[in-house]
């Protein structure tokens, strides 16, 4: 019986709920707040309570990110279609996926890294032997075989990690250059901002892809690694030709039309860095 007056209490209080955020009035069995969207929470913090806040929260490993990468490799088109016309709680956000998949990456390439490299030095002694053969036999006894095939290991080694450590950091940095190259290869009816979202969620797709290969081709052969080249190529052809219903003839065209803007873009970058180091040099006080 003394126990009656608490239930009642309890009772009261769970049948005028308020918003822990912003104090407003909240109906009976409600989720979430209606006047700040804010979530009610009644439970208590539990082990698993913490371990799902953690996976929505911080890795964004909730069912909207296996959700978005499935229907990305099903039916890309369909996921940019439905994001850009405004359905977008069924999905990931594409700067958050892209953010996330290249972190995933990031981990991956520097945490095999040392793996990947003793491979790639192994798998590539052979090529710079069969160089230093046919350099020996041109030379003769002017050549120094040990020390050329010392230097070409060492550029080889450096290359690897190089790419290893910034070639997804780069992919971030040159995406909003190739993605006006898609703007100006596809356009219509989509705009540069627009084209911007496609290729986020292009790119996480590729993150995820080139994480697996990765992680394959050091334990079986750096080689393997090179597949992903062929993959971005498919995928992108793939997704912009289903996106704009081309036929296989003009998603080819296209494609040769956008990796030519592309060398183009790189090749006046590298002209336009030889000829400001030549200014530099010749300008500069001696």
């Amino acid at each position: 019986m003394d126990d009656l007056p608490i239930n009642r209490e309890i009772q009261q209080v769970s049948n005028n709920l308020n918003c822990k955020n912003c104090s407003a009035s909240l109906p009976n069995d409600t989720y979430f707040c209606n006047i700040c969207g804010g979530k009610v929470i009644v439970q208590r913090i539990t082990l698993k309570g913490l371990a799902e806040d953690f996976s929505n929260n911080v890795l964004g490993l909730d069912n909207r990110f296996f959700f978005t990468i499935k229907k990305l490799i099903i039916s890309p088109h369909l996921v940019f279609q439905e994001y850009l016309n405004g359905t977008r709680k069924r999905y990931m956000n594409p700067f958050a996926i892209l953010g996330l998949t290249t972190a995933i990456a990031i981990f991956l390439f520097n945490f095999f890294a040392d793996e990947y490299l003793a491979l790639n030095v192994e798998s590539n002694q052979q090529s710079v032997s069969i160089m230093a053969n046919m350099m020996e036999k041109q030379l003769g006894e002017n050549f120094d075989r040990e020390a050329y095939e010392k230097e070409n290991l060492e550029l080889i080694t450096n290359a690897s990690s190089f790419m290893l450590k910034y070639f997804n950091l780069l992919v971030i940095l040159f995406m909003p250059i190739y993605t006006y190259m898609a703007f100006l290869v596809y356009r219509k009816p989509y705009n540069y901002a627009e084209h911007l979202i496609i290729n986020s969620y292009i790119q996480s797709i590729s993150f995820i892809v080139t994480s697996i290969v990765f992680t394959v081709s050091v334990f079986t052969d750096p080689s393997v690694y090179l597949l992903t080249i062929f993959f971005l190529i498919f995928y992108y052809t793939y997704a912009y030709g289903k996106l704009y219903k081309l036929s296989i003839s003009e998603s080819i065209l296209k494609l040769m039309l956008f990796i030519g803007l592309i060398l183009l873009t790189f090749i006046a970058f590298g002209v336009l860095s030889i000829v400001l180091g030549i200014a530099i040099a010749y300008f500069s006080p001696k």
